[in-house]
């Protein structure tokens, strides 16, 4: 059964530093707004980990001619309400006898009202940067997804059959519409708006994760 839509504005509001209200999705990305997929690149450099803790430290390479907006700034909800960055978090899916490990915006499933959407954070990737990052996933994995669709699946490392990570980045076209620089934490950080980077984001793909050196 569909949840009753509830009321969004101050809520909303509140909320900026990481969410935006949900609006109507925006056509996808003109095919010559988009960057081809060869001009980014995703390389993860280890996987490592014991019986608490899986760590993957990877680089995405920018060889395109425009800047690149990174949606990897996962929010961190506090105990008391306060939202922050979890700069080392990743969604964690295991809908499937495979892991996925994202770094993107999720979309809000059709069927489910919400107040605000999740949106990540945005680090920029000048044309030919690299950006260096790390993450950090909790042992066994753990279904983590913003949003409650299913139940949640508890998994051993062991039994994952195929481990992937994947990224969102969006091309700086000039016309992308960011909220205001926004301090949380001793944290600075910039969100996109929900509709742009729901329908232009591409998603870079690691392939399965080589499991070789990690203490299962």
């Amino acid at each position: 059964m569909r949840a009753p839509p509830r009321r969004a504005g101050a809520w909303c509001a509140a909320l900026a530093i990481i969410v935006g209200c949900t609006r109507a999705v925006e056509r996808p990305a003109n095919p010559e707004e988009r960057v081809a997929q060869a001009d980014v690149e995703l390389k993860v450099e280890s996987v490592s980990g014991g019986p608490e803790a899986l760590g993957i430290t990877y680089a995405v390479h920018n060889r395109s001619s425009r800047a690149l907006f990174l949606l990897d700034g996962l929010p961190e909800w506090g105990p008391t309400g306060s939202v922050g960055i979890a700069p080392e978090r990743a969604y964690v899916d295991l809908s499937g006898d495979g892991a996925v490990l994202l770094r993107a915006l999720i979309p809000v499933p059709e069927d489910l009202d919400v107040e605000a959407p999740e949106v990540p954070a945005v680090s920029r990737v000048e044309p030919g940067a690299t950006a260096s990052r790390r993450l950090v996933v909790p042992l066994p994995l753990r279904t983590s997804m913003p949003y409650a669709t299913s139940p949640e699946v508890t998994r051993p490392l062991s039994a994952v059959r195929e481990l992937r990570l994947r990224v969102a980045y969006l091309p700086d076209t000039g016309v992308l519409r960011l909220h205001g620089e926004t301090q949380a934490k001793g944290q600075s950080y910039r969100t996109l708006e929900y509709g742009q980077a729901v329908s232009g984001q591409q998603l870079l793909d690691s392939g399965p994760l080589a499991l070789d050196g990690v203490k299962k």
